[in-house]
């Protein structure tokens, strides 16, 4: 990664996590139905989830999945089902005990980003533009995902201190039930727009 383009590379990864997007639509989702603490695991597994997508991506796995038709077609089609899994558990999610099943984990945010095209989309548009291989890229790759994780925490979590702050306004009823469906639409209507059309 070149000095130069750090700014440029900043900027990428900030608009990249910063706007709507399955992982950032769920911990909304999550916020608003069980509050913030409710939504940490699965925030931490969406940091290991998309910095093992990082990792892989800029030490070369994005190209081969990009070269390989099989292996596109076969990630589109796990990562729709899903996303759409995902949107039935955010439509069923509601205030309940800390044990409750529904809640999100730490392995299903693991799984998130690996399987979302928008973060596939963002991870090799990075890589491609931004690492150079013609210079080692263990430290290239090392600045590459640390920079997505630090972007992840604050984004990814004012998303959830968002969803959080919505708990507290609406409380239980109809109109969290609302969010939860316009959240779960948008999400799965987002992701099917990006695969198919």
């Amino acid at each position: 990664m070149l000095l130069d383009a750090m700014i440029p590379f900043v900027l990428f990864v900030i608009l990249m996590v910063v706007t709507p997007g399955p992982g950032n639509l769920t911990l909304l989702a999550i916020g608003q139905s069980t509050g913030f603490r409710s939504g940490l695991p699965f925030l931490g597994g969406c940091l290991a989830g998309m910095g093992l997508l990082n990792a892989l991506t800029g030490f070369g796995l994005g190209r081969l999945v990009a070269a390989s038709p099989v292996l596109g077609a076969g990630l589109k089609a796990v990562g729709t089902a899903y996303i759409l899994y995902l949107g039935w558990k955010i439509l069923h999610m509601q205030i309940g005990a800390a044990r409750d099943p529904r809640r999100f984990s730490f392995w299903e945010g693991c799984v998130l980003h690996p399987l979302s095209p928008k973060s596939w989309a963002m991870s090799l548009t990075g890589a491609v533009q931004f690492l150079n291989p013609a210079r080692p890229l263990g430290l290239q790759v090392a600045v590459f995902v640390l920079s997505f994780t630090v972007a992840q925490i604050l984004f990814h979590g004012m998303w959830l201190g968002a969803g959080s702050s919505v708990l507290g306004m609406l409380g239980r009823g109809r109109v969290l039930q609302a969010c939860n469906v316009g959240a779960a639409g948008l999400m799965v209507g987002a992701t099917v727009w990006a695969l198919f059309v």
